[in-house]
């Protein structure tokens, strides 16, 4: 009876141990001293990212053009949920909080 007990106890821990080590190893070490444009700048180096009225915006820089294509606005809005739509050839993202910089590659797949 003693064994049975042990066995679940055994099985309990080793669960709790693997959804710890997941959540821990899973994510990366993020450097926690960029801010998120730098952060979004680092994970697209080929875009340009620009910070214009609290909203992040990644751009094309075409040549022989002074202003660059804007393809994806983040915008970061605890009022609202997560909204993803198009405005012409650009998505609007809008997030209640910060989003993960994987969130945002899967989101803007299509863009980018």
């Amino acid at each position: 009876m003693i064994e049975k007990y042990l066995i679940v106890a055994i099985v309990f821990a080793a669960c709790i141990l693997l959804i710890i080590y997941t959540q821990l190893d899973g994510r990366k070490k993020e450097d926690s001293s960029l801010s998120f444009k730098e952060k979004l700048q680092k994970e697209f180096p080929n875009y340009k990212i620009v910070e214009r009225n609290q909203n992040i915006i990644i751009c094309r820089e075409i040549a022989n053009q002074r202003i660059p294509e804007e393809l994806v606005l983040i915008r970061i809005d605890s009022e609202q949920k997560k909204n993803l739509r198009n405005s012409g050839k650009m998505l609007i993202a809008t997030y209640s909080k910060q989003p993960s910089l994987r969130e945002i590659r899967k989101d803007t797949a299509n863009y980018l």
